[in-house]
């Protein structure tokens, strides 16, 4: 029988939590632009999600690389 390691389970959460953080940060920059260039005030909540959002989707995508990585060169 296949066992699915904790380790595994815990970078698919961590991948996943990456996409959906990387979408909603995507959305608030489009937000964000479209609102500035109407020239209505951007809130700073949304001005937040978009600066700080793909940062850390970003990294949270690295982890999960270098985690592949180096299950690959373990096997």
């Amino acid at each position: 029988m296949f066992s699915v390691s904790t380790t595994s389970i815990a970078v698919s959460w961590i991948s996943r939590i990456a996409i959906t953080v990387a979408a909603i940060s995507s959305v608030a920059l489009i937000t964000m632009l479209v609102m500035y260039f109407q020239e209505i005030t951007i809130p700073t909540l949304v001005m937040a999600v978009s600066l700080y959002g793909l940062p850390a989707a970003f990294i949270l995508g690295g982890v999960v690389v270098t985690y592949n990585i180096r299950q690959r060169r373990r096997d």
